[in-house]
């Protein structure tokens, strides 16, 4: 049987699809495991034994991919754009399971309620569950090669012992505004990363300046990342690197915290705001910038102290996590 996975949004998503690959793949049921996504996809997963299906998103594209995906046996979709449940309709592949929260959800045979309030990798195991039941969890994946961290780390002169800072984010309400006066907090050597240049005074400045290949390098060799929600935290998770995520305007309610770290999330009644938000509600953009670093780096401290610990919730606002 061959089995398709479906997850053509940002970086961050489809690290967190590799758990449901890995379920896949280790289930031993299956001769082929793929994974449609964005073309960035066949670099960030190098060296797993998946299948990358390049998606550009263009008309012409998506008409050409409905042949490809013919050939599966089943396909499963955590994605839930109207484009995804159009393609794979047309495919006729008969086994499709989608979430009911999905656009043109009839669309799909098989239908599983969508629930903010559990992590996106059991959300995605219990879709694929709706098709083989007997599926397990297992943990997310990336793979860096010895040779690729040496490379790296001669090409940016990277010291012995660092710690990732990860302040951008594709939403900018979820980026924390106050970078600059952690660094001054943190006795490590921070390494700053991103696609936009945004210097932190005293830290390694590498945003824009990194191959996604390198930026998982860099992130593998770290102590530590340090990040707003987005895709380094579980980049730094699927490496085994412990994260802690600084939310702002959304929170570990939507099933994004770290699986392997901790989290901080600010005491405002208006958080959490929304999973992707675009503009201020109460437009006083308070939550970038109401945790304070001082916390960070204790937390920070604590974390690498007791780096083995899975997922611990903070504070008297805590969400506890399944």
């Amino acid at each position: 049987m061959k089995a398709l996975v479906v997850q053509s949004a940002y970086l961050g998503d489809v690290v967190l699809a590799t758990s449901l690959l890995n379920s896949l793949w280790q289930s031993k049921k299956f001769e082929k495991v793929a994974i449609l996504a964005r073309p960035f996809a066949t670099e960030l997963l190098r060296g797993l034994p998946y299948e990358v299906i390049p998606f550009n998103k263009t008309l012409r594209e998506t008409f050409r991919l409905i042949s490809t995906l013919k050939r599966f046996d089943a396909i499963i979709s955590p994605h839930r754009s109207m484009r995804t449940s159009l393609m794979l309709f047309f495919s006729g592949v008969k086994k499709r399971a989608g979430f009911a929260r999905a656009e043109l959800p009839f669309l799909y045979p098989i239908r599983v309620e969508h629930l903010w309030q559990e992590h996106e990798i059991e959300r995605n195991l219990r879709l694929a569950k709706s098709l083989f039941p007997w599926l397990k969890l297992a943990p997310t994946t990336l793979f860096v090669s010895q040779e690729e961290k040496s490379i790296v780390r001669k090409k940016f002169n990277l010291p012995e012992k660092y710690v990732v800072f990860a302040p951008q984010s594709q939403f900018e309400l979820k980026e924390w505004k106050r970078w600059q006066e952690l660094a001054k907090l943190i006795e490590l050597p921070s390494v700053v990363v991103g696609k936009r240049e945004e210097p932190i005074e005293g830290a390694i400045n590498l945003q824009g300046q990194t191959t996604i290949r390198e930026f998982l390098a860099i992130i593998s060799m770290s102590s530590a990342v340090i990040s707003c929600d987005s895709s380094a935290v579980h980049v730094a998770n699927a490496l085994k690197v412990p994260a802690l995520c600084i939310y702002t305007s959304t929170g570990p309610e939507y099933g994004f915290y770290p699986l392997y770290g901790r989290y901080l999330k600010p005491s405002l009644s208006c958080s959490p705001c929304s999973p992707n938000p675009k503009r201020c509600k109460t437009k006083t953009y308070e939550c970038l910038r109401a945790i304070e670093p001082k916390l960070v780096a204790r937390e920070l401290s604590l974390l690498m102290t007791d780096s083995a610990s899975p997922i611990i919730s903070m504070e008297a606002n805590k969400f506890e996590a399944p």
